[in-house]
């Protein structure tokens, strides 16, 4: 009996040696065991800051049509505020009495020209045909005498009635040009912004004309310290889905303290209304080709900032010092160079030179 529980206590013995073994054994295996990591690469980063403001636009082709007494009184205005217009298309018309008075009076002397020049050359034609036909044997010298005078007569009064004609017709052509003068044309494609009928010293009409629109914005300081003559800038319209192009034009100081006046030259062909805002994205370049990581991948310690590392499947901390921080990226401006492996989930718990592997 006693050598079966002197047996059973050697078995039990060698039982929690061997279980004793191999939490040992699994202790040390856990210990050693190298950790995945999240990596990412350091690399150069522009930091750039958005400045937005809200310009209204404004046509660089916009015509002034005023009214012009010595062309009459005004008849009718023929396009309303609003309205597309095409080159060349009649905006208002004149009426002038005086005009059209002597333009009906030349039309009916010309009439009487024309009528008489007809009539004279019919008469040459008769004398001509009696000439012809004249018998000197038969018929008296002297009524050969009579028509040939007659003929060189009908000839002369019928050259001074196309003369007289002619004349007229010029004076025509003057005055159905002043006639025609008496419409006005629009400039050029467009729209009609204002229409001013009691108009006065103001202009009658004003058109917008296509393309060539400015921005007019007011700025103050801290965005005038940003642009310069010439800098691109972008343009965002409530009316354009897609943002255009733009270049500052002028930036010059108002009467008002720290603000200033600034244009936009639109560089893109768009639907512009004069007086639509929009709003003007002007970009401020904070630091150019900045080394940059993630945010995450810097932690602190003892008021100290460090990264950790991975070179050759191990990992180190090092301190680095950071700068600008922009959606969720921080600059390095110690500490770190372009191209190195940045741990992305780093852990207090490691140790510089402890083996590690990537995920």
């Amino acid at each position: 009996m006693n050598k079966w529980k002197w047996t059973a206590a050697a078995l039990m013995m060698i039982l929690l040696l061997v279980m004793n073994l191999l939490i040992f054994d699994k202790k040390e295996s856990s210990a050693i065991e190298a950790p995945r990591l999240k990596t990412v690469i350091s690399k150069e980063h522009d930091f750039i800051k958005k400045w937005d403001v809200t310009g209204t636009a404004q046509s660089k082709n916009t015509f002034h049509i005023y009214y012009d007494p010595s062309r009459g009184t005004i008849r009718e205005i023929a396009v309303s505020k609003g309205e597309t217009v095409t080159s060349g298309q009649t905006l208002l018309t004149y009426e002038n009495a005086e005009i059209e008075k002597e333009l009906r009076e030349l039309n009916r002397e010309k009439e009487a020209a024309d009528v008489r020049a007809d009539h004279y050359s019919s008469q040459i034609s008769e004398w001509e045909r009696e000439i012809s036909s004249f018998d000197e044997k038969k018929d008296n010298a002297d009524a050969k005498v009579m028509l040939q005078q007659q003929l060189a007569e009908a000839e002369l009064q019928k050259s001074l009635a196309e003369n007289e004609s002619s004349v007229l017709t010029d004076g025509i052509t003057e005055l159905t040009k002043q006639v025609e003068d008496l419409s006005v044309k629009s400039p050029a494609d467009g729209v009609v912004s204002e229409v001013n009928e009691t108009h006065g010293d103001e202009p009658i009409l004003t058109i917008v004309g296509q393309g060539n629109f400015e921005l007019k914005a007011i700025i103050d300081q801290n965005v005038a310290r940003v642009v310069k003559t010439g800098k691109s800038v972008q343009i965002q319209s409530p009316n354009n889905k897609k943002k255009l192009k733009g270049t500052v034009q002028t930036v010059l100081p108002t009467d008002k303290d720290q603000t200033f006046s600034m244009t936009v030259l639109v560089e893109e062909e768009a639907d512009w209304v004069e007086g639509q805002p929009a709003t003007i994205i002007i970009s401020e370049t904070l630091a150019e080709n900045a080394v940059s990581i993630p945010e995450k991948s810097v932690f602190t310690d003892n008021g100290s900032q460090y990264v950790w590392i991975l070179v050759k499947e191990k990992v180190y901390k090092i301190k680095v010092k950071t700068g600008l921080r922009q959606g969720g990226v921080v600059e390095i401006n110690k500490g770190l160079k372009k191209g190195q492996v940045v741990v992305l989930n780093p852990s207090p718990v490691f140790v510089s030179g402890q083996p590690a592997l990537t995920k």
